[in-house]
């Protein structure tokens, strides 16, 4: 009954939908953190001291946490089973969550606690840390790194991030679970629901698979140029089945390097071994590493659609393949086109300086997305397809832009301004997102932040992350 008369109460005073979801969202927020709080109260509670004494046959101490933890009784989380209705291996989860963000990462602990952070993304992150086993200084350090940017970059950018500070506070445990991991490569075929196809699964290095996939990729490729009308996706399941019989793969290989075609056992021009680098598939691998890292051999480095791995690493993905630099693209110079269309090099560099989609709280790599001209292009102007009037979007966010009365600016080259249809106002950039309130008279924010972004000088991307 009170949900309904809070609801009509909402109704009766001529409040938005927008405005109640708010509200909702505040509400659910406070729960969610009172709820936490007191099962880090009751752990405290519950706490043993360390050197305690205790009779076989009765309760006992138990550390649910990791490094820097309390003792906690043993019954501990057949309380908290009971009074949410979960399992107790579930309390079990949740109080060593709880007890590790109170103790291991006391700035986390804190921006969750003001509301800044979801309670369930901050026990993920203490999850995916405790994972690496670290110490308590080194999870403390970990935290203090992270703190300053936590609360605006979206939530896959912050696991990104941590993940590549881990590989500098403990390269040894990163190595290790790297190695561990490697252990339990596999290859599986699985039956579906239908005897004529199948699922293959497999664990393989990673180098491997970028190396199969840009293969089946260049197999696909060949199979459309002879004529296959099929979809690329089709092509591709084809090309795994050509994989399979290595004497047909290198045979449709050599007969499309050739020039003229040729097959390895004709006696007309040279016979092509399999040796030839150039039957050897070609992927692009974009590695980002900082010069110090360059220079010392010591670090991180990020490589796209794998992750952060310690530098000295890189001869896993790159120590046995044919290597080709490429130089480094400036995120910040200045090119303009007059044409719509938009060049490579500048595609790279928008690609480079902003990373992920410019929608707000959005981490989905830039990398295939739609570049879409913050100002919208208008024939017969000069110079409008230039970096800084273009973000990469996804489909929908672009089509938002165009046709859904959201209203982008770019005051500074990455740096977006976006103003909901409910009047949410967003600043998006390198560090993330902050929301810079509601003003439904959809004007842009005031004239202080936008002169600050005006001159802000082109920020430089986190060497992790």
């Amino acid at each position: 009954m009170g949900w309904f008369r809070i609801e009509h109460m909402f109704e009766s005073s001529g409040v938005g939908a927008a405005q109640r979801l708010r509200a909702a969202i505040a509400a659910r927020t406070q729960a969610e953190i009172d709820e936490a709080v007191a099962i880090a109260d009751l752990a405290a509670e519950n706490a043993w001291p360390e050197d305690a004494q205790f009779d076989v046959v009765g309760s006992r101490p138990i550390r649910i946490g990791a490094d820097g933890t309390a003792l906690v009784d043993e019954f501990l989380p057949l309380e908290v089973a009971a009074l949410k209705g979960i399992s107790v291996a579930a309390a079990t989860w949740l109080i060593r969550d709880v007890v590790n963000l109170k103790a291991r990462h006391p700035h986390l602990w804190f921006q969750t606690t003001k509301g800044h952070i979801p309670v369930f993304r901050a026990c993920q992150l203490a999850v995916e840390v405790a994972r690496y086993d670290l110490s308590l200084d080194q999870a403390r350090a970990l935290d203090a790194e992270l703190a300053p940017k936590i609360a605006t970059l979206p939530w896959a950018r912050v696991l990104r991030l941590a993940r590549g500070l881990i590989t500098i506070i403990a390269t040894d445990k990163v190595t290790a679970l790297a190695e561990q991991a490697r252990t339990q490569r596999y290859v599986r075929k699985h039956p579906t629901d239908d005897p004529t196809v199948a699922y293959v699964e497999a664990r393989v290095d990673t180098a491997d698979a970028i190396f199969f996939d840009a293969a089946v990729d260049r197999i696909a490729d060949i199979l459309g140029t002879q004529g296959d009308l099929d979809p690329k996706e089709i092509r591709r399941a084809k090309a795994v089945g050509i994989l399979a019989t290595p004497a047909r793969a290198q045979l449709l290989l050599t007969e499309a390097i050739s020039d003229p075609p040729s097959s390895l056992s004709s006696s007309k021009g040279p016979k092509i071994r399999a040796t030839d680098q150039r039957l050897l598939p070609k992927a692009t691998v974009y590695v980002h590493v900082a010069e110090e890292t360059l220079l010392t051999g010591r670090g991180t480095a990020r490589v796209e659609g794998v992750g952060a791995i310690p530098a000295a690493m890189l001869k896993l993905l790159l120590g046995n393949t044919r290597v080709r630099l490429t130089p480094v693209i400036q995120p910040f110079a200045t090119h303009a086109v007059d044409s719509y269309e938009i060049p490579a090099r500048i595609r790279n560099q928008v690609i480079l300086r902003d990373r992920t989609e410019v929608f707000p709280h959005s981490a989905r790599p830039a990398r295939n997305k739609d570049l879409d001209h913050t100002k919208p292009f208008v024939a017969g102007k000069p110079n409008q397809t230039r970096a800084n009037n273009l973000g990469p979007l996804t489909r929908k966010a672009h089509r938002a832009k165009t046709h859904g009365h959201w209203h982008l600016h770019q005051p500074a080259p990455g740096i977006f301004h976006w103003h909901s249809p409910a009047g949410n106002q967003y600043r998006t950039g390198p560090n993330g997102t902050t929301h810079h309130g509601h003003n439904p008279n959809h004007t842009p924010y005031d004239q202080a932040q936008w002169q600050h972004d005006q001159d802000e000088p082109p920020p430089k991307p986190p060497p992790t992350g």
